[in-house]
């Protein structure tokens, strides 16, 4: 779908779940990818609507944050209903104030 739409430049890595054997709630995709990236988990954010995503952001130790009910998603370092308005900057300083 990314060349289909021609976006494949707009991105540094890319992965999906036949990238890793694990899928979530393992850790594995966001650890590769992470690993694409040359980042630490530390040094990223997960951003998730499901609670397999979630599970598996914590696993592996990264912050994440949760779109969709907390039913789903509480288990997130943060959480939006949707990402309707919200910019980048507000999910950023979601972690600075912590």
């Amino acid at each position: 779908m990314i060349d289909r739409l021609g976006i494949h430049s707009l991105f540094d890595a890319i992965s999906d779940g036949h990238s890793v054997e694990r899928q979530k709630p393992a850790p594995d995709l966001f650890l590769y990818v992470a690993g694409q990236l040359r980042l630490s988990p530390a040094e990223c954010i997960v951003v998730e609507d499901a609670a397999a995503g979630i599970e598996a952001a914590r696993a592996g130790g990264f912050r994440s944050i949760g779109l969709g009910p907390p039913e789903r998603v509480g288990k997130a370092d943060a959480v939006f209903p949707s990402l309707a308005g919200i910019h980048l900057s507000d999910l950023l300083n979601t972690f600075d104030s912590a």
